[in-house]
């Protein structure tokens, strides 16, 4: 006789793992040495141009919003017939 798909679905039941176990703060610093030396870190040059770029983004996008506010304190001071 043929299943149906609620017998199969029943039979299909997944049990989630159990948590893991809680380590010692030694262990704990051991993984964590282990892991940052698998790290690439950027050389200087380039921690140094992207410190760079970030600033001269910084300051066009400052430059846009002050030209911003400033057009729409224009238009606002226009709209209510003040200065």
């Amino acid at each position: 006789m043929k299943a149906s798909m609620a017998d199969n679905a029943s039979k299909d039941v997944t049990t989630t793992p159990p948590p893991p176990r809680r380590t010692s703060i030694v262990q704990f610093f051991q993984e964590t040495r282990r892991e940052a030396s698998k790290v690439t870190w950027p050389t200087w040059k380039e921690t140094w141009l992207t410190t760079v770029m970030v600033f001269i983004m910084v300051a066009l996008i400052m430059m846009f919003f002050a030209i911003v506010d400033y057009l729409l304190g224009i238009g606002v001071r226009m709209l209510l017939g003040v200065g």
